[in-house]
């Protein structure tokens, strides 16, 4: 089992560390999180093996590794554009409710909305912050009939650019 804490810094360390100058596709040099941040190459590998949510990867030689998505910088990580199914799920809090209602689901400080398969994720996700998770239903295709596009991660992630509120139904299981 891998250190969440330390899989938390990875995970920032690889999507939101401005002072890294990433290559276009995201990737950043192992040998930097070595010697730079005090990771070891077992470290590493234990962390993208065992990374519940499988956000990891290492280049095909083992170079470098990268975050899958999730990143505030700019990078092209190779996503997949595809056709999502009839409807993705996103969780959030109580409190962030109103507002996605009334201006749809904002990427933030991210380059994309992260949308799940299935309500259960979405609830997980929606369920790390305090104040209550709720799931919003997303009409993915009925969007992508509209000439929104979706790509999917090869961790099971789908991600769109926005989620205009006309497509989010509020999900009261």
């Amino acid at each position: 089992m891998c250190n969440i804490n330390r899989e938390q810094k990875l995970a920032y360390l690889l999507r939101h560390d401005k002072q890294y100058n990433f290559d276009i596709h995201g990737w950043r040099e192992v040998h930097d999180l070595v010697e730079n941040h005090g990771y070891t190459q077992e470290e590493l590998a234990s962390i993208v093996k065992n990374s519940n949510k499988q956000r990891f990867e290492f280049s095909d030689d083992g170079l470098l590794i990268r975050a899958r998505q999730g990143h505030s910088i700019q990078v092209d990580v190779a996503l997949t554009e595809a056709t999502p199914p009839e409807y993705l799920y996103h969780g959030t809090v109580v409190s962030n409710v109103a507002s996605i209602m009334e201006k749809g689901l904002l990427p933030m400080n991210r380059l994309y909305v992260h949308l799940s398969v299935d309500e259960s994720t979405a609830l997980k996700v929606g369920s790390r912050r305090k104040g209550g998770a709720v799931v919003l239903k997303v009409a993915a295709r009925r969007m992508w009939e509209a000439g929104h596009r979706f790509w999917f991660s090869r961790n099971g992630v789908w991600l769109t650019k926005t989620v205009p509120a006309d497509y989010l139904i509020i999900d009261d299981k």
